[in-house]
């Protein structure tokens, strides 16, 4: 595969309305996600045995910006390791979160995103310590009390065919990856690169990643569309300073944009943006989840405006019924 094949990022996947209608139907479209998915999990394989034929790695760097599926390729990818005869050991950078007080920008936004928040000289010693065969405590993060927590069973050594899986924004940083002898590790840079047209462009990556981040957020954080998009500055910024250089790092991309998903996102993220837009019409919009005490908005009217350039674009894109997605999907990440 060789070092950053920069061809594999310029295959995006380019998809029309007229791709998505033409599908549907009740044999059409189970095969159209089996074809969809199958590429993905070709892709997964094949960087699983290129990790498999490096025989002096000992870890695994997954980055990519947010709403991209690293957790689930992570648990995925150390599958297919598995049954390759590895044992694997995976870590998440989140468990790094500095326990000092969380800093904000100038509109109110809390900083969950750049590299600063990160404990990275914890994060090099540890790791260190398990390339070198030692015993490591790791820690697990309590994001309400802020601090980080140690229990027995999270105590690993790696032995000859171990290899530890780290996922996180910044795993690729010269700050972390950095460190090491890049005959140690392997890089994987994960997003999804697509685009849905309908004479022109409907939804972009970024309207993609948006979409997935709304309805993950929405079921499993407790907050609202509009708290979402109203963050999304705070998500542009680091990912406009740092990706370039850790897509750069890597070894390996792997596109997750899975062309069946726009009919499956786009009609559960309506729902939630739909939800939003009718709290403020009618005064009852709760706080964002993404500003200290859940005092208002950073920019309410400009997260107005883009839920409902998202929600008039989601009108045109036909619906699916989610039960037909695999088990296995990356895509459960964000509809369930």
């Amino acid at each position: 595969m060789g070092k950053r094949d920069m061809a594999e990022l310029t295959q995006m996947r380019i998809v029309s309305i007229g791709d998505l209608e033409r599908n549907l139907g009740v044999r059409r479209w189970p095969r159209y996600i089996r074809a969809c998915e199958m590429v993905f999990q070709d892709r997964l394989r094949r960087i699983a045995l290129d990790i498999q034929n490096r025989q002096n790695v000992r870890a695994v760097f997954i980055s990519g910006p947010t709403a991209s599926g690293k957790t689930t390729f992570t648990h995925r990818l150390a599958a297919r390791l598995q049954a390759l005869g590895h044992t694997v050991h995976i870590i998440s950078l989140d468990d790094y979160y500095l326990t000092t007080t969380i800093a904000y920008d100038q509109d109110g936004r809390p900083d969950f995103e750049s590299i600063h928040t990160l404990d990275t000289r914890q994060i090099v010693s540890n790791f260190a310590d398990l390339l070198a065969g030692k015993m490591v405590q790791l820690p697990t993060f309590d994001f309400i009390g802020r601090r980080r927590l140690y229990a027995p069973e999270k105590q690993i050594q790696l032995s000859r065919d171990d290899l530890i899986l780290i996922e996180g924004l910044h795993g690729l940083s010269s700050e972390i990856a950095g460190h090491f002898a890049h005959e140690q590790y392997y890089g994987i840079f994960i997003m999804p690169w697509c685009t849905l047209l309908d004479g022109r462009q409907l939804l972009g990556s970024r309207d993609l990643r948006m979409l997935r981040r709304i309805s993950r957020d929405v079921q499993h954080r407790g907050s609202t569309a509009l708290s979402t998009i109203d963050y999304w500055p705070m998500i542009d910024r680091t990912e406009q300073r740092f990706f370039p250089r850790y897509l750069a790092a890597a070894d390996a991309y792997i596109n997750s944009a899975l062309p069946y998903e726009f009919s499956v996102i786009a009609p559960l993220a309506s729902r939630f943006l739909r939800a939003s837009l009718e709290s403020w019409q009618n005064g009852t919009l709760a706080g964002s989840v993404y500003r200290k005490d859940r005092d208002g908005y950073a920019d309410l009217a400009s997260s107005v405006e883009a839920a409902r350039d998202l929600l008039a674009a989601c009108a045109r894109i036909p619906e699916t019924d989610r039960s037909l997605i695999p088990e296995d999907s990356i895509l459960n990440e964000f509809v369930h």
